[in-house]
Formats: structure tokens, sequence, C-alpha cells
């Protein structure tokens, strides 16, 4: 089950020491989300698609690249394109882009 409030707590830190200029060392935070969300592909759907704004998406976005990685299956893309057409504002082109890119082909 994925610990959503593990992932909220983080983007709550993350933006709140990036909102004032500040640039601390926050990849230990994003890697916990990505790791979280790199464990069960239909949690992580359920996730991105039913517990997730348009922010929280915002935020995710730029870790898609790694999470796909992780997960090496054509689905996640699924799930992002999904999510591009939820939320239409939030140019997701690029991030899906390269979370395609980053599945290996054999």
């Amino acid at each position: 089950m994925i610990d959503k409030n593990k992932i909220y707590n983080n983007i709550d830190y993350i933006e709140s020491m990036t909102q004032n200029g500040a640039s601390p060392n926050l990849d230990e935070y994003w890697d916990e989300i990505v790791d979280i969300l790199s464990k069960d592909l239909k949690e992580t759907e359920e996730f991105l698609l039913n517990e997730c704004d348009e922010c929280s998406i915002w935020f995710i976005s730029g870790y898609f690249e790694d999470i796909s990685y992780n997960f090496q299956n054509k689905s996640f893309i699924e799930v992002l394109k999904k999510l591009e057409k939820k939320y239409p504002n939030s140019d997701l082109k690029n991030d899906i882009h390269w979370a395609e890119q980053a599945i290996q082909e054999d």
C-alpha cells in the first residue's frame, strides 16, 4: 500500500524549502517518493489518478522518468497519458516523453 502521507509530507517539505529561493539538497525526499511509487504499478496508477490533485501531479511529474525506468513497463506510460487527459493544463508532454525514453528496449 502506498504511504500517501509520506509522499504528501515530502512534497510539502520540498515546496516549503524551494518557495523562498532556498536550494538545499532535496534528493532524499524525492528519492523516497520515487521509491514508493516504483513498487507496485497498480497501486501507483490508483494513487496518481485518484488521490493526487493537479498540483501534486505537477510536483511528481519531474520524476516520471525515474519511476518509468524502475518499472520498465509501457503500462506506466498509459497511466501518464490518462493523467495528461485528466489535467490538460499541466503540460505533461515532455515528462511523458522522457518516461517513454526511460523504458529500455530489448
